[in-house]
């Protein structure tokens, strides 16, 4: 293999994420994965960006960093919009 081969195929540390999936959120913060289903349902934690098909639900990034960064804010912001 050539150094761009190699260069293609090395992830790249420095594009942030993306999507987060159900364990990414988890280990995180530090809770269940029902806990986390539970807040979902709640509207208190932000609904799944992508589902596809049962075992392949995953999170926008931004929107976990944002509940992530100040709960309480986030919580309000949608508690609004929803109303």
């Amino acid at each position: 293999m050539d150094a761009t081969t190699e260069a293609k195929n090395k992830p790249n540390d420095s594009v942030p994420k993306a999507l987060y999936s159900q364990s990414d959120i988890t280990a995180l913060g530090s809770f269940s994965r029902s806990h986390l289903y539970n807040l979902v349902a709640l509207g208190r934690f932000p609904a799944p960006a992508l589902r596809l098909g049962p075992r392949f639900t995953r999170w926008s990034a931004a929107e976990v960093d944002a509940w992530f960064a100040d709960p309480a804010a986030w919580i309000a912001a949608h508690a609004k919009a929803a109303a």
